[in-house]
This record gives C-alpha cells, structure tokens and sequence, in this order.
C-alpha cells in the first residue's frame, strides 16, 4: 500500500511540472511576439513624426480677402396653384352627359362644356315663369287703365279734397300689380339661371385634377363634381426667420429668384408678389409669396406639388468673407493659416450660405488677404506647422 501511494504521489509531481513548463514556455513566446511586433511600427511612427515636424504637414489652403456680395436667401415651398376649385352641381338631376375632357389630367378652358344635367324640369319652370310673367303684365294693364280712369272721374267729381280711400283712385291696386311683376320677372330670372346650371362649364382655363361623378348618376345640389387647379399661374409660399427677412432688399421688386428642383436638376425663375403681414402661430416664421406665370410652357413644366428650393437675391453686404463651405467645420470653427504657416482657429459669424460658400462677418484683427484651409481634419490643433499647397479656386 505504500508503494502505491508513493507512486500516485510520484506521478502527480511529475504532471504539475510538465504544466508549469508549458505555461512558462507560453508567457515566454508571447513576450517574444510582442516585442517583435511593436519593434517596428515604433521606428516608423517616429520616423513620419520627425518628417512632419521638419518639413510640415500638408494642407490645401486658398487666399481670400473682404469684399461687398449679394446676400443669398434660401428656404424651401411647395408649388401650388393660384386658385383651385371645386366644381359643384347648382341643380339636382340626372348626368345625362359627361364630357372626355372631364378627365384627370386634360387641359380645359373657361367655359367648356364639361357635364350635363337633366334639364325637363327646369324648362317646365322657365315656361311657368313666363306665363305668370305674361299675366303679370297684362294685370298691370288692366290696373294702369283703371287708375287713370279712376284718376278722371274724381277730377270731373269736382269733389274737394282728397278721396278717404286711396282705394278710390286705385293706387294700391296699381302698386300690387307693379310688385307681381317684378315678382314674375325675378322668378323668370332665377328659372333661366337655374336652366344653365343644368350645363356644368370650366369656370377658368386650368387643368381638372380630380372627377368625381359618373354619367347616369344623380346628383343632388352640392354634390362634388370635379376639381380644377388654375394653371395660367403658381404660386410657392417660403418662409423666412427674422435674420433671413433683414437681408431682402427694401424693394421686392429689386429681388431676383429662383427656383430648384430637389437635385438642383432643374431651375425656374420666379418674382414676389406679396409678403405676409403676420407671423406664423407654429414656426414663428414670416412668409414671402413668389409667383410663376405659366408654368405648363416652363422647360420642364413647373407642376403642382413640386418641392422647391428658392434662392432669393438680397441686398449688398460690404466686409464679407467668401469662405468654401467645406473650411467650416461641424463645431463653426474656420482654420486660417498665419505668417508662419501655423493654424490658427477662429469662430466666425455665418452671415449666409451662397453656391459652394459660406460668407461671414470679420475677422477684422487678422491679416489681409488671409489664407484658409479648404478641407479641415480632426488632427489639425492650434499652432500646428503646415505646408501650404494653394488650391484653385474652383476647388471646393
């Protein structure tokens, strides 16, 4: 029994130390790795370091100086029409006609004939209110007669005063017939009107952008029979912060405008019309109308509903910076290069964004021309040694 315990404790000795080799002989290859592979990045880091620090790191940088610009005001709108109207039935009916050109998307101008109602009612009302017209006047004859009559027989009466009736000279009666007349003539008026609504017309040139009605259908007064937009004209509402609003000029009609389609594929120009006299409930932003005059001969053709972006000229600034808008950085930051080809950040005040440019207020305090650097990166710290290499200035 001893031997045997002698053994089991022999053999577990000899397995911790194979593990204590093993172990041991890891640690060591790892540490071999590692310093193989540290070893070198550290010599080539240090070496880009060095050549940076002698000879600077390069930076596209671009010359610019003050000068007076046309501010450039933008905002976004969507085109609408001036009018745009519902067309409803002004008499209850059968559709008896529906004309083709009662169809989305057709061209119509004012007074085409666009559906038609059944109308044998309607007659039948025309021709009783020209018969109680007829007998109206004839009534009025008749009482005209009789008050001059009336009128003679009183004179010749030699009677003194005047008659305690006015009965006796006919003149209420007289008037009441007077009154059926025009009564009769109103009505005979009205029946006519309502006669021609039994044929349903375009009331302006416009284009129908919804039908409604089915031909044999009835339809009832107010009932919807199509909708038409107005496309003699179009019209896109911008709305503007009060800083935006202080760079138009003093006169509208001094502004140009034009306008974009989302991608900028596509241009427009436009004209102000007018300007709201409120500021909005929501937004708190004031609203400047422009207006397109036949938009259906535009190439393309501005339709309604298009998003647009308007870019609205303004009044001269003297003293802005022409910067490209990718030398601002996300936290407003523009990064000019002074004597010593050094970076140097200032925080600038965006005035307006123009085509690839941001113009801004100062800094007064620096040099003129100064140089600024086009496409800033988060390595860039105050003070660090650049070396300039000048951009065109179509560069952005």
């Amino acid at each position: 029994m001893k031997i045997k315990e002698t053994l089991r404790i022999f053999r577990m000795c000899f397995n911790m130390k194979r593990l204590t080799v093993f172990i041991g002989a890891a640690i060591l290859c790892g540490f071999v790795m590692f310093v193989i592979l540290s070893l070198k990045p550290e010599k080539q880091a240090t070496a880009e370091n060095v050549n940076i620090q002698v000879a600077g790191m390069p930076v596209s940088v671009r010359s610019i100086k003050p000068e007076v610009h046309s501010a450039v005001v933008k905002s976004f709108g969507e085109v609408v029409p001036r009018w745009k109207t519902t067309i409803k039935a002004q008499v209850d009916g059968q559709i008896l006609f529906l004309s083709d050109k009662l169809r989305v998307g057709n061209i119509v101008k004012k007074g085409d004939l666009l559906a038609q109602i059944e109308k044998s009612d309607l007659e039948m009302q025309v021709a009783e209110a020209k018969n109680r017209l007829a007998a109206a006047k004839v009534v009025l004859l008749r009482e005209e007669r009789e008050a001059s009559q009336a009128h003679r027989n009183w004179e010749q009466s030699k009677i003194k005063g005047k008659p305690e009736s006015p009965l006796v000279l006919h003149k209420p009666q007289l008037e009441a017939a007077q009154s059926e007349l025009g009564a009769a003539q109103a009505a005979l008026a009205r029946a006519k009107t309502l006669l021609r609504y039994t044929d349903v017309r375009a009331p302006f040139d416009g284009v129908i952008m919804q039908s409604m009605v089915n031909r044999g259908e009835t339809i009832f007064i107010g009932g919807e029979i199509a909708v038409i937009y107005d496309m003699d004209t179009v019209e896109i509402g911008v709305h503007l912060d009060a800083d935006q609003w202080a760079l138009l000029p003093e006169s509208f009609g001094n502004a140009s405008v034009r306008l974009y389609s989302p991608r900028r594929k596509y241009s427009w120009s436009a004209g102000v019309v007018r300007e709201s006299r409120h500021l909005n409930r929501d937004s708190r932003l004031r609203t400047i109308f422009l207006q397109v005059k036949h938009p259906l001969e535009q190439t393309p053709p501005l339709l309604p509903g298009t998003f647009v972006e308007a870019e609205i000229t303004g009044r001269k600034i003297s003293d802005l910076w022409s910067i490209p808008e990718p030398a601002l950085t996300k936290q407003g930051l523009v990064w000019f290069v002074d004597s010593e080809n050094r970076l140097r950040p200032k925080r600038l005040e965006s005035v307006f964004y123009g085509e690839g440019i941001v113009c801004m207020r100062g800094p007064f305090d620096m040099e003129k021309p100064l140089r600024v650097a086009v496409s800033p990166n988060s390595s860039f710290v105050s003070g660090l040694k650049i070396k300039p290499i000048t951009a065109k200035e179509g560069n952005k």
